[in-house]
């Protein structure tokens, strides 16, 4: 039986995770929720470190998270309770600092109310729903709420800038696509116990390889499978011409 254009997908998706894991080193410290999952077990905390970790590192985010702790708590009655200025003084390192800090404020205050401070409650039941009651709360759009969803074991994918980049130069999703495009077609293509792993190891592979600007093509891990390849290397010959 002839294999379908839908398996051949599957089965170069799966040959290029296979490629990272043997070519890429995948730090808990290098990302920022993953790290404070590890360390704390509690939901709040990784939704409060996701939200420092937008628009900047997961370095900087994770400096603002232990100045937060240090200096209020990053529980969800001593983010309720917090002045606003003091939350902006103690996460000013991760940039956009009066935002998130409303937004953090905001949040505890919500999650005490309708959660009775426990976010785990959010979690729980049917996948979409999970996604939809995470994205009520401020500052929570569709890849803060699967970050979340994921690093608690939902079977999600969440899509950054370099899972957007490198799936799209992979050819695993349209180059047009928008979010939710990409994630669902990324969940099509690889096995579920596998969708933990993937935003960890694109972003690994985006840092070290396939940067935005001026990709490491020559000596990238997955260039023999990769199309986007084979474009730059006509490009640079067009180019010599």
């Amino acid at each position: 039986m002839a294999t379908t254009t839908l398996e051949s997908e599957r089965i170069r998706a799966n040959e290029i995770i296979a490629l990272l894991r043997a070519n890429l080193t995948i730090r808990n410290e290098d990302f920022a929720s993953v790290l404070i999952a590890r360390e704390s077990g509690d939901s709040f905390r990784v939704l409060v470190v996701t939200v420092l970790s937008q628009s900047c590192t997961d370095i900087a985010a994770l400096r603002a998270y232990r100045n937060l702790d240090k200096s209020i708590g990053v529980s969800v009655q001593e983010l309720a309770q917090a002045d606003v200025r003091r939350i902006q003084s103690a996460i000013r390192v991760a940039g956009l600092h009066r935002q998130k800090a409303r937004a953090l404020k905001q949040m505890a205050l919500l999650v005490s109310e309708r959660y009775v401070g426990n976010l785990d409650a959010a979690l729980d039941g049917p996948l979409e729903e999970a996604r939809g009651r995470l994205q009520e709360l401020p500052k929570i759009g569709s890849k803060t709420a699967d970050v979340l969803l994921s690093v608690w074991g939902r079977p999600t994918i969440s899509v950054d800038t370099h899972v957007d980049r490198i799936s799209k130069r992979l050819g695993l999703t349209p180059h047009e696509a928008k979010y939710e495009e990409v994630r669902s077609g990324l969940m099509s293509l690889f096995r579920e116990e596998d969708y933990r792993s993937i935003p960890l190891l694109f972003m690994a592979h985006g840092r070290r390889f396939c940067k935005s600007v001026r990709p490491l093509c020559p000596i990238c891990p997955v260039g023999g499978l990769c199309p986007y390849r084979r474009k730059t290397r006509r490009l640079r010959r067009s180019a010599s011409v």
